[in-house]
């Protein structure tokens, strides 16, 4: 809790739990625009997706570091995307679906 935004500059990223734990903490993400952090960022919304390379990343990090408002709207937006999707009755509802669908 003692930041203010949560950089993830994977070049793969298959789902992305240090996402869902920023989030959480109310922390702003830039992220690259890779695997399940593109899949779940809702760009300029609840994070910022950039390209995994070094001018792009700070790019994203200067972008969200000069705006004090936006940042703290990032990370309620993360927050209420982890509330919404993320909680275990709310999994557990999608991944039931997901085996009456395929049985």
């Amino acid at each position: 809790n003692a930041c203010d935004l949560v950089c993830i500059p994977s070049r793969n990223e298959p789902f992305g739990l240090v996402l869902l734990e920023a989030w959480s903490a109310k922390r702003a993400v830039v992220a690259s625009d890779v695997g399940g952090l593109s899949e779940n960022i809702d760009n300029f919304k609840n994070g910022i997706k950039v390209y995994p390379t070094s001018d792009s990343i700070a790019w994203g990090i200067n972008y969200v570091i000069n705006d004090a408002t936006g940042l703290k709207k990032l990370g309620e937006e993360g927050y209420k995307t982890v509330k919404k999707r993320f909680t275990w009755p709310t999994v557990a509802k999608t991944t039931l679906k997901t085996y009456k669908k395929v049985l």
